[in-house]
């Protein structure tokens, strides 16, 4: 109490020292209001130290400014300030909470927890009149608490900025290095998209476990976060979603946290389609040939050995007719090519560029298999489980597929030409650059899709659910997409001259820059949709609903 004279004249007794910010001359205290009892925290700027300037006293008035206008539960209050011998005081309410620095250890599914209720947050400041961009979004200064489900709570609005004008133009460049977006480190117009770039950064720090001092180590000479190599257990779409939270470019990005939280929402942050699944038999086996292979003294190295081996000797097996007589037994034992054509079922599987060549598969069991660049070609497939599989480059042409299941399915790259995908689950599913000209995919569910550049022409997707399915750049010349499903789809530069899109529902979908021209959109819903730079050129709009759209020339359609 002795060591802080004005703070207990001004009727608050300090408890314990919370941090000390030495390079910004600020010190943070847990104290208590002496008249109210209140628990409150108090951060002491001491300007007349070495290393601190009077200067900053403008940025703490101006946080307390921004502060007073925000009435938040995930922001705590600003309650009072006054002036020391030494410096400044700014009082806050205190949450019994602590900083993403001080617990980094969390599941990739509390992250999403995390990243969800942060952009809540963003929601909150970017509704705000005037918007409010934080620009020091860093792990020390989101908190969280223990309860479920957990509070998150933002602090430090020292570098914040209120309204969207001249955001970040300054002779010094405000925020902290590494979790900065490149625009703010350049000291050019901000946006509310920068506040997520700085989230994005904060996220694969506690992915990575990455102290924030040591975040260098995860972005390149492009400005671009590597990270996706230590991450093998996330999720396709959750990495992506990750990567265009932190593109170097602002127009890359989500544009705003209400898109940002809308796209996250549903996906799985975790991935399994790489795991084999091994039965209970196969571990038992697996035991007594570590016996066999004595030289071999890391478990680790025996198990991989093993296990090469058996793929090996399964896939010969039913490939040539001739097992290897050393590997006999242990084919006998796992001979996944031989399992699913005996009985249908051989989940997580490992068959890399078997020939399935016009089999009968139907209602096949196939969830988590491993099946890079395998050969269906003419495969009767009706209602086969294929659910988190891994079909990268798979031969898929002229494949009977009604009612199976593709969800969450990695198909980049793959063939599906005049492939009949009929109500087909493909819910997830990555089907990046696949070709899939002239395919049958009537009511198919491709809810939140990636079809980013893949090949459409001529498809029937009549009646499709392709709800914040990405299709940027797909090309789409005569697709048939009547009564489809598209709100929120994403398909910007997409290629849809030519398409029937009558009555399909597009509200709220990107098409900037998608090439319409001629193409049916009689009786669509457009509200809200993006059209900027769109080529509408004899479109039929006839009946087409286009309140609150961005039309071609950039203006808003009332």
């Amino acid at each position: 109490m002795n060591n802080h004279p004005d703070i207990y004249r001004r009727g608050y007794q300090i408890e314990t020292k919370l941090g000390h910010n030495r390079t910004g001359g600020r010190v943070t205290y847990k104290a208590k209001n002496l008249n109210t009892k209140q628990t409150v925290v108090i951060k002491q700027f001491q300007f007349a130290q070495p290393g601190t300037s009077w200067i900053d006293y403008e940025a703490y008035t101006k946080e307390i400014e921004v502060l007073i206008s925000l009435i938040s539960p995930n922001i705590p209050r600003y309650l009072d300030s006054f002036e020391t011998a030494t410096g400044f005081c700014l009082v806050q309410e205190y949450k019994q909470a602590y900083s993403l620095a001080q617990l980094r250890h969390f599941t990739p599914q509390e992250i999403k927890e995390i990243a969800l209720a942060t952009l809540d947050v963003l929601i909150y400041l970017q509704s705000a009149s005037p918007l409010v961009i934080h620009r020091d979004l860093k792990p020390e200064n989101i908190l969280v608490d223990h309860s479920q489900p957990r509070n998150v709570y933002l602090v430090d609005f020292g570098f914040a900025h209120q309204g969207n004008q001249d955001v970040g133009v300054s002779s010094v460049v405000k925020g902290t290095l590494g979790f900065m977006p490149p625009e703010q480190l350049f000291n050019r117009q901000l946006s509310e998209a920068s506040d997520l770039y700085s989230l994005g950064v904060t996220l694969i720090c506690l992915l990575t476990k990455t102290k924030s001092s040591e975040v260098g180590n995860l972005i390149d000479e492009t400005f671009r976060l590597k990270f996706r190599s230590q991450l093998p257990e996330i999720s396709w779409q959750f990495g992506r979603w990750l990567e265009k939270m932190v593109a170097p470019n602002p127009k890359k990005r989500y544009p705003n946290a209400r898109s940002a939280k809308a796209a996250l929402e549903n996906i799985s942050v975790t991935d399994k389609a790489y795991q084999i699944q091994l039965s209970e038999k196969l571990v038992k086996q697996i035991k007594s040939w570590s016996v066999a292979i004595a030289p071999i003294t890391k478990p680790a190295t025996a198990l991989c050995w093993i296990l090469t081996l058996s793929a090996m000797a399964s896939f010969n097996t039913y490939r040539t007719h001739s097992p290897q007589q050393k590997l006999s037994s242990h084919s006998q034992i796992i001979n996944p090519l031989s399992q699913l054509r005996d009985t249908g079922k051989c989940p997580g599987c490992y068959l890399p560029e078997a020939n399935l060549q016009g089999a009968n598969l139907q209602n096949a069991d196939l969830e988590a298999a491993y099946l890079r660049k395998v050969n269906f070609e003419g495969a009767y497939l009706r209602g086969a489980n294929f659910q988190n599989a891994f079909l990268k480059g798979a031969n898929l042409e002229q494949t009977y597929l009604r009612a199976a299941n593709f969800n969450n399915v990695k198909l980049e790259g793959a063939n599906l030409q005049n492939a009949n995908l009929g109500g087909v689950n493909m819910q997830f599913a990555n089907l990046g650059e696949a070709y899939l000209k002239s395919a049958n995919l009537e009511f198919a569910n491709l809810k939140s899709a990636n079809l980013e550049k893949a090949n459409l022409k001529s498809a029937n997707l009549k009646g499709a659910d392709l709800t914040n399915a990405y299709l940027e750049a797909a090309s789409l010349k005569n697709v048939q997409l009547e009564n489809a499903y598209l709100l929120g789809a994403k398909l910007k530069n997409a290629q849809l001259d030519s398409a029937d899109l009558a009555n399909a529902e597009l509200s709220g979908a990107d098409l900037e820059n998608a090439n319409l021209e001629g193409a049916d959109l009689a009786g669509a819903d457009l509200t809200g949709t993006n059209l900027k730079n769109a080529n509408l050129w004899n479109a039929n709009l006839v009946g087409a609903k286009l309140k609150g759209a961005i039309l071609p020339d950039g203006t808003k359609h009332e």
